[in-house]
């Protein structure tokens, strides 16, 4: 089982993760850096997917419901 730990550095002290959404653009994605290039995973679910007009056709279906596709910018 993980605990979590407070925050000490003159902040409240925090009992759990917090979310924070950027901006409404790019929620849709988790950014992170693969060889120095920006890398991001783009995530819908099996309902959106279906919705779509256009799928990308390199997107993978994951076995939890997801489809992922990975863009590396």
């Amino acid at each position: 089982m993980m605990a979590m730990l407070p925050v000490r550095s003159g902040q409240a002290e925090r009992l759990g993760p917090r979310l924070y959404v950027e901006n409404e653009v790019e929620t849709r994605a988790a950014f992170w850096r693969i060889n120095g290039y920006r890398a991001s995973l783009y995530i819908w679910t099996s309902a959106e997917w279906e919705a779509m007009a256009e799928r990308p056709v390199d997107a993978q279906f994951h076995p939890s419901g997801l489809w992922c596709a990975l863009r590396v910018d």
